[in-house]
């Protein structure tokens, strides 16, 4: 993140995605790998916020940018006391780009400890660098700090907390970048991945990390946001695929006079699958109190 960025037409998704969290009860902590401003015209897009019919997927987050934008010297400190993500944590200390790459490190390590307990007290983690993660953890190397590193988004996951971190597909291709949404899924195996795309701009990704039992609860708000803005966000997944379908718990069978079974099991989204042996590839997911109804003829 970049002083300059504030306002630009990603922010807008970021903010109101990061706000139906905080408005659903998650304390959101936020770090925004802040870099020095540079002489690109990135953050320079905000004629959005001349369009009133923008405005109607998240009218608070949109007036609240509308009075930021423009400024000269806007910063993320007018992000911060705005109130745009409700009863957030914030650390906004700047990464060091210069010296030797031992230098960097050191300080990059001091820097992420010091992230770690300005934070310490959030639910879910939003880590914002300017490109997204480096697919190594060389916290030295030249433009490292652009990236957040696997290490970093480990050790706020295994600390408690879920995660959320800023991606750019940039130029991959297709099979890249399928490869580089998943790079995190084999050091976290046990982590439920969700990943959400806003289309207006540049694409950009924002790839969550839930502990297993909180999915249900962050699924559901995530895609009750999405319903809302469903032609400017949209869901893809890593190579573990869609996580609300994974099955818990164990498996019920009924064998009809037919011979065909009737499979149920609850999904990690807490729906009820059904599966007929019958039906090949054929399934059905339904709420369980419809489930019910079904069952009992209401």
């Amino acid at each position: 993140m970049k002083n300059q960025y504030v306002g630009d037409i990603g922010d807008y998704g970021k903010y109101a995605l990061l706000r139906a969290f905080a408005e659903a009860g998650i304390k959101v902590g936020i770090n925004w790998y802040l870099t020095e401003d540079d002489a690109s015209n990135d953050g320079k897009f905000t004629n959005y916020l001349q369009d009133e019919a923008f405005r109607r997927y998240s009218p608070e987050v949109f007036d609240a940018l509308e009075k930021i934008a423009d400024n000269q010297d806007k910063t993320v400190k007018d992000i911060e006391g705005s109130g745009i993500v409700p009863g957030a944590l914030f650390y906004s200390d700047v990464l060091n780009t210069v010296g030797k790459p031992s230098d960097r490190e050191q300080e990059r390590m001091a820097w992420f400890q010091e992230s770690i307990n300005e934070l310490t007290d959030a639910e879910l983690i939003y880590m914002d660098p300017d490109n997204g993660l480096q697919e190594d953890n060389e916290p030295g190397k030249l433009g490292a700090e652009k990236y957040v590193l696997p290490d970093e988004v480990e050790q706020y996951y295994r600390a408690g907390q879920n995660v959320v971190y800023y991606c750019h597909k940039g130029r991959r291709k297709l099979w890249d970048w399928h490869n580089h949404k998943s790079v995190m899924c084999k050091i976290l195996p046990d982590a439920k991945y969700l990943v959400l795309t806003y289309h207006k701009g540049t694409q950009r990704s924002y790839i969550f990390l839930i502990h297993p039992e909180d999915f249900q609860k962050y699924n559901k708000i995530i895609r009750h946001f999405q319903d809302g803005w469903r032609k400017i966000f949209s869901f893809e997944y890593t190579e573990k695929g869609d996580p609300a379908s994974e099955q818990v718990g164990d498996k019920f069978t009924i064998e009809n006079t037919d011979g065909s079974v009737i499979t149920l099991y609850k999904r990690a989204d807490g729906w009820i699958q059904i599966e007929n042996s019958k039906v090949k590839n054929l399934t059905k997911a339904m709420r369980p109190d419809l489930v019910c109804d079904f069952l009992w003829g209401r």
